[in-house]
């Protein structure tokens, strides 16, 4: 920007061929502005022209699926169902191979860093590999979406869909060929498609990515689409507090944040998106009016998935919370539920839209938080799923 500006008077050494009132182009008369001008548009232009000469462009418009480059002759949905999220592709860089801090060390960290990275009352994704706690904290996930991680020796994926709220976790071991994952900058009903990036032992420039339908767990375009590929989701994933996971898990790691990132980390929150009833990327089918009363959910009520027998289980935890009192203890925020001959263990920590689900005997159990219309669009087909919404007697 430029400020128009009074040329100084002329100064009375100056020399008598220049004419009175001529301005000079001076630091002194306004010439640094038209120095710095310069200096921002070269900047601008460098920058513009870094990933071009770099060998990196951004792939889509934002607005045309076509635009992305993908293999879409074997893409197993409606066309018409895949849409652009407005942004290229890889627009959010994934997370890869972030190193890990111990939980307990956490209250040091922040002692050292600023700004502090997870306190008490932050939502984290959590997960047990091998005996293992793991935990990301969404705030990462919100700048990433996916993080490529290694957790007590296995490749692991962590993706997270925000407009979905929805937290899955799969083995990078897929075909027999450890992955590497990313933003796809396309949408499937709302929910997180994301594309393998790059294979274990292909060359980058052989490799034809496959897209990725995060709440069906499986490929749906692309080379894996073809051979009906599926990803190995694992099981015992949560969205709860990390006073909670910490508690539960003294023993957690957690994925350390990338410092390029922690300014987009402080700029993004979704906050205001749970709270609101629109949504902002095409969706269908949704929940009717009469569907919303009969199980007294919102659009957006949180949601855990749980699968038993080949069934899923829709619970929706917000009747729970409404039975304790806002003093209740930790012991007191722990509700007993039976499922298909199953015994449920139901934590309900202090916090919005948060929930840690395990089995009474210890063993696994697939679980996957995310919103109500998430649920009713994309996770599970009507005639194999069971909504749970009555209080507990």
């Amino acid at each position: 920007m430029s400020e128009s500006e009074t040329p100084s008077e002329r100064p009375t050494t100056m020399a008598p061929t220049r004419q009175q009132g001529s301005p000079t182009l001076t630091f002194r008369g306004g010439g640094w502005v038209i120095a710095l001008a310069g200096l921002l548009v070269v900047l601008v232009l460098g920058w513009s022209l870094l990933g071009p000469l770099l060998g990196r462009h951004p792939i889509g418009d934002g607005r045309t699926v076509e635009s992305y480059g993908y293999d879409l002759s074997s893409l197993l949905i409606e066309p018409t169902a895949l849409v652009a999220s407005g942004y290229p592709r890889g627009f959010l860089p994934s997370r890869d191979e972030p190193s890990h801090i111990l939980g307990r060390d956490m209250v040091i960290f922040n002692e050292r860093n600023r700004p502090k990275y997870v306190v008490t009352s932050d939502r984290v994704a959590g997960i047990v590999i091998n005996g293992q706690a793991h935990a990301w904290p969404l705030s990462m996930l919100n700048v990433h979406e996916v993080v490529n991680d290694t957790v007590a020796g296995v490749p692991v994926a962590v993706t997270y869909s925000p407009l979905c709220d929805a937290v899955i976790a799969f083995d990078r071991r897929v075909g027999g060929v450890t992955r590497s994952f990313e933003v796809s900058g396309l949408l499937v009903n709302s929910n997180l498609v994301f594309c393998d990036k790059s294979a274990e032992g292909v060359a980058v420039d052989a490799h034809v990515p496959s897209l990725f339908l995060q709440l069906e767990r499986r490929a749906i375009a692309g080379p894996l689409a073809a051979s009906a590929t599926t990803l190995n989701a694992l099981p015992d994933v949560c969205i709860t507090t990390w006073a909670d996971w910490l508690d539960a898990h003294p023993d957690t790691t957690v994925a350390e944040r990338d410092p390029a990132m922690i300014r987009r980390m402080k700029e993004i929150s979704y906050a205001r998106y749970f709270l609101g009833p629109k949504l902002e990327s095409s969706t269908a089918p949704l929940p009717t009016d009469a569907d919303l009363e009969s199980t007294g959910l919102r659009l957006k009520s949180p949601l855990i998935a749980i699968e038993l027998s080949g069934v899923w289980w829709l619970l929706a935890f917000e009747p729970f919370l409404e039975n304790l009192q806002s003093d209740a203890t930790t012991a007191d925020r722990t509700v007993r539920l039976k499922l298909a001959e199953t015994e449920l263990l139901v934590h309900l920590p202090k916090g919005p839209a948060v929930a840690r689900i395990e089995r009474a005997d210890g063993q696994p159990i697939r679980t996957v938080p995310c919103l109500y219309f998430a649920a009713y669009s994309v996770v599970i087909p009507r005639d194999r799923c069971q909504f749970v919404t009555a209080r507990p007697e």
